[in-house]
């Protein structure tokens, strides 16, 4: 029996995709670099190890078909409706500005406005995998900006679809005609509307039948044909397949079985997109940075800066402060990994050469190597750009009177731990001042009356001017853990002698936020399980005051053990 030919090919690749993965993961990056990485090594321009290429592009169409699968799985309406006017508008206002940009350039440049309107494309998304594996891995998905991040990046995968359907009319030669244009939206908006239609009807009545059988491989199987054969149908129609599969995402999300899907796909997504990462890396020829390093250095340079700024101006837009602004701007400087799709697709279509195809990607590879340093450092840059001017404060506002006020309680954060204390400190005849970045929440504070300001925690000016050095007790209860430790220490330095209680997620939090000064530190997930116990006790029959004895010892072993905490011999906890 004849071995295939593509198999020696693809165990090499798997090899060095798995290779290079783990040993970038040892120094913080994702495995997505280490795939890009693998098939530059492997690749004709690099050890040439892998000269037949075509074969892994094969294997590779599928990890995009999955990708997109995906991806139109987590295009949820309770998402979108979550994140409300960060989709909306944070997310066109980056998009769209991005674009224009570019249009822009190459209007001054000489070059149609079709062409500068593709290239726009090309680097207006952003990363997703990267930047949700480092807010998920620090906890700063709920932060507001985590919540930008996301939001614009939801925009930017809901925008993939007509950017897929437009690259063709505008890679054509000469003038985009808006007969042209207009037939090729036409003739997917019909392809779209008539799957969709019959994947509502169908689809629903495929997967429930599969899991009466109580089969799960049927249900995998039945999934799998719904995304290839969705894909088959697009293509078949002179649309690309990641469209189809695109499609097939969404109605599946819509569906009860959306989750279940996911789980089921995933392992197959992730090892064929691994194959598409390592054959993006082999098509990349090294010797682009030496023969059009001006060509490399403007794409780079017009992602680094011009998208940082574009990325920025939506979260002032939306009145969320410089700090934010400028950690989600610097955060979104870089090339996401869909522009790969489209690059391949303008490519293909003539709408790019072989030397601006090359530019392109070595900016984009950098870019997306760049960003877990980038999202790192922007935090510090913020810092120093915003909070480090003493006496500028982010602020819009006490009126002159406040500034007299002793004795109160500063409540950091108005969410819905917030707002839940803010009702009991007004009960007790408590004063309060609320201090809050989301300026929807300071609007509906102040609807119910409440004495609020908008302003960022971490800033000490901002402080400052709600009167921190006269409070009798300061709550911070905010949503991001590195303006946490911030506001922990700028409260402890401004008002040594202040009760000060933190509210943090982990456990493995305690000891830092200890350490800048914080009197009382609550974790989320400790005093959950605390709580899902207690009442599982009394559900049992346990009396009452037995239950609150034991979770009361429980608590202080818990605070004790942290409270001995030391970097050298302490016991570490896992979050």
């Amino acid at each position: 029996m004849s071995t295939p030919a593509f198999l020696g090919p693809l165990a090499l690749v798997l090899l060095a995709a798995l290779a290079a993965a783990w040993l970038v993961q040892r120094v913080r990056q994702p495995p997505l670099v280490g795939f890009l990485a693998a098939g530059i090594l492997l690749g004709p321009y690099g050890l040439g190890l892998v000269r037949d290429v075509s074969a892994v592009e094969t294997l590779a169409e599928v990890g995009v078909v999955l990708l997109l699968f995906t991806v139109g799985l987590d295009l949820s309406v309770s998402s979108i409706r979550r994140l409300g006017r960060i989709v909306w508008i944070a997310g066109p206002v980056q998009f769209f500005g991005v674009i224009a940009f570019a249009a822009g350039i190459a209007a001054v440049l000489g070059e149609p406005v079709s062409r500068g309107v593709l290239f726009g494309f090309l680097v207006v998304t952003c990363t997703t995998v990267i930047l949700l594996k480092l807010l998920m891995d620090r906890g700063e998905t709920d932060a507001p900006h985590g919540r930008f991040l996301v939001g614009i990046n939801l925009f930017g995968d809901l925008m993939v679809v007509p950017m897929m359907l437009l690259v063709a009319p505008l890679s054509s030669k000469g003038s985009l005609g808006v007969g042209a244009l207009a037939l090729a939206l036409g003739k997917a908006a019909v392809t779209v509307i008539v799957i969709a239609v019959a994947a509502r009807k169908i689809v629903p009545r495929l997967l429930a039948a599969m899991v009466r059988t109580r089969q799960k491989e049927l249900f995998t199987l039945a999934v799998l044909l719904l995304v290839f054969g969705t894909a088959l149908g697009t293509a078949a129609a002179g649309l690309s397949l990641a469209l189809g599969a695109f499609l097939a995402g969404l109605v599946v999300s819509e569906s009860e079985f959306g989750h279940q899907a996911v789980a089921d796909v995933a392992p197959f997504r992730d090892a064929f997109s691994a194959l598409f990462f390592v054959s993006v890396g082999m098509l990349f020829d090294p010797r682009v940075l030496l023969n059009r390093p001006v060509a490399v250095a403007s794409f780079l340079a017009f992602v680094l800066v011009g998208k940082a700024v574009l990325g920025a101006l939506p979260v002032l837009l939306l009145g969320y402060g410089a700090r934010v602004a400028v950690v989600v701007g610097i955060s979104l400087a870089q090339i996401g990994e869909f522009s790969f799709v489209l690059l391949s697709a303008a490519h293909l279509a003539g709408g790019i050469d072989r030397g601006e195809y090359q530019a392109i990607l070595a900016a984009a590879i950098a870019s997306m190597i760049a960003t877990p340093f980038l999202f790192e450092a922007s935090h510090g840059i913020a810092q120093r750009l915003v909070g480090g001017a003493r006496g500028a404060p982010e602020s819009k506002a006490a009126a002159a009177g406040d500034a007299a006020v002793e004795g109160h309680v500063v409540i950091l954060g108005f969410g819905h731990t917030g707002e839940t204390l803010a009702r009991v400190l007004g009960r007790s005849k408590i004063p309060f001042r609320i201090l809050e970045l989301n300026p929807e929440r300071v609007a509906r504070a102040r609807g119910k009356g409440l004495a609020v300001e908008y302003g960022d925690a971490s800033n000490d000016s901002v402080l400052r001017h709600c009167g921190i050095e006269r409070a009798r007790a300061a709550l911070i209860l905010l949503s991001d853990p590195r303006a946490t430790r911030r506001a922990v220490r700028l409260c402890r330095d401004l008002a040594p002698g202040l009760f000060l209680i933190a509210r943090t997620r982990y456990l493995t939090e305690i000891p830092e936020l200890a350490a800048l000064g914080a009197d009382e530190v609550v974790a989320e997930e400790f005093e959950t399980s605390l709580e899902i116990s207690s009442r599982t006790l009394r559900h049992f029959g346990f009396p009452l005051p037995w239950v609150e004895a034991e979770t009361s010892e429980i608590r202080r072993e818990r605070h004790e053990r942290f409270r001995g905490f030391d970097e050298v011999g302490g016991e570490s906890v896992e979050r």
